[in-house]
């Protein structure tokens, strides 16, 4: 499965000279958890960065600070961290650890931003696949059953077990 296949398509932008309390209020209007930082260049809005819920509680309340005086520019980190929407779950996967980073930003092949994928993404992804597999061993088995129905099943052998608090081998279990 492919990163493109399970990323988030709706980007939510906040511009770099915004403040923390606007960051904070997009995030719980839009209901994500990161904003795509931009800045406005010539060529039109770039992409600055990425800021978290993560980043405004570590590094802004937890500390202090006013989130109504600090502007996004000096807290968003300018390392971009992103895989290619053709990227497996696992390069994403291997991508989040080398960044020490719980999102990624997803672009396309002419390096275009068109989506973000998390940690919970790939989680869900990876849970699929394995109740995927799951699945498989289940119908086997009862494909099995299924074939093996009129077929008695096999006598139990007499299973001995040594009696409470001896040594001996006294009981019999048939």
């Amino acid at each position: 499965m492919n990163v493109g296949y399970i990323c988030k398509r709706g980007i939510v932008t906040v511009d770099i000279s915004g403040t923390l309390d606007e960051a904070a209020r997009l995030m719980r209007e839009h209901h994500v958890g990161a904003l795509v930082v931009t800045a406005d260049t010539p060529e039109g809005p770039r992409v600055h960065g990425v800021i978290t819920d993560r980043d405004l509680v570590i590094d802004v309340l937890a500390r202090g600070l006013d989130a109504a005086d600090v502007e996004i520019g000096e807290l968003v980190s300018q390392r971009i961290v992103s895989v290619s929407a053709e990227d497996d779950v696992s390069s994403a996967i291997s991508a989040m650890r080398k960044a020490g980073v719980r999102r990624l930003l997803v672009t396309n092949g002419e390096q275009r931003l068109i989506g973000i994928v998390s940690f919970d993404d790939l989680l869900e992804a990876c849970a699929s696949e394995i109740d995927g597999l799951a699945n498989v061993i289940r119908s086997g088995i009862e494909r099995e059953t299924a074939h093996t129905s009129t077929v008695p099943p096999p006598l139990s052998p007499s299973l001995r077990i040594p009696a409470t608090g001896t040594a001996g081998w006294g009981n019999v279990i048939a």
